[in-house]
């Protein structure tokens, strides 16, 4: 992980805990699960946020936040199947956050990485995928060693995608996320998606790999971190070979 990501314990024995560490480390984070009240109160130490699972077997959750709290200020979220009074409990138990169960991924990485800045802990985390890194703070991308040269709108569309990896963006949504458009009609994004092409296939060209980037025909592209490092894979057929600007030539903002 470049740079080192912020390290997270996540204290849980519930079903799903694997796939939770997987995906904060997808995210740039640095986890490390345990699955014990007695080996939190020692790896909590060493970390810069806490999740709790307040339904531990073999410990009550919210005396385990108020005995974290009464030795650290580790920024912490509490996650269970809350009721209001429950939500309430865990704040006065040492919760700087409530996250309920079953909680979406995207909620507990924004959660995670608000936290972390008020607690100016890390500015938003480095994206990890194989040896990809996207570093948004120092807006640097690299694969491996290598420094790979973007345009801004180059590191913003690639930054995109792979920061909510699990979506799929459709053309018109890059063009108000990316390009900034206001209100995208049919015409402008049919007249803007040779543009999203271009801009795609250059990023593969850079990259050395078109697999992390994946084409959803007639739909959009979407992310993905099962990439093979293949830099004879030819370009996706439906993108141009030139060298992308940042805004759209054939469109104008609306």
């Amino acid at each position: 992980m470049l740079g080192g990501g912020p390290r997270v314990l996540v204290v849980a024995d519930c079903d799903g805990v694997a796939d939770t560490v997987t995906d904060l480390r997808r995210h740039g984070f640095d986890p490390v699960a345990v699955t014990t009240g007695a080996d939190a109160m020692t790896a909590h130490q060493s970390v810069d946020v806490v999740l709790v699972d307040l339904d531990l077997a073999d410990f009550d959750g919210l005396t385990l936040c108020r005995e974290l709290r009464a030795t650290s200020d580790v920024p912490m979220i509490g996650f269970a199947s809350f009721s209001e009074l429950e939500r309430i409990l865990a704040l006065e138990a040492g919760c700087d956050d409530c996250v309920e169960k079953p909680y979406r991924s995207r909620e507990l990485v924004a959660r995670l990485g608000a936290l972390l800045r008020r607690a100016k802990v890390l500015s938003p985390p480095t994206i990890t995928a194989g040896e990809l890194r996207i570093h948004p703070t120092l807006r640097e991308v690299r694969v491996g060693d290598r420094v790979v040269e973007t345009t801004r709108k180059e590191f913003e569309l690639l930054h995109l995608l792979a920061s909510e990896s699990e979506r799929l963006f459709s053309r018109a949504e890059l063009l108000r996320r990316v390009w900034e458009y206001d209100s995208v009609d049919a015409e402008i994004t049919s007249l803007a998606s040779r543009t999203i092409d271009t801009h795609v296939s250059s990023l593969r060209k850079k990259l050395g790999s078109p697999h992390w980037i994946v084409t959803v025909r007639g739909v959009g592209f979407r992310f993905t971190d099962d990439a093979r490092a293949d830099p004879d894979a030819p370009a996706d057929e439906d993108a141009e070979d030139t060298e992308p600007v940042d805004e759209p030539a054939a469109v104008t903002q609306a």
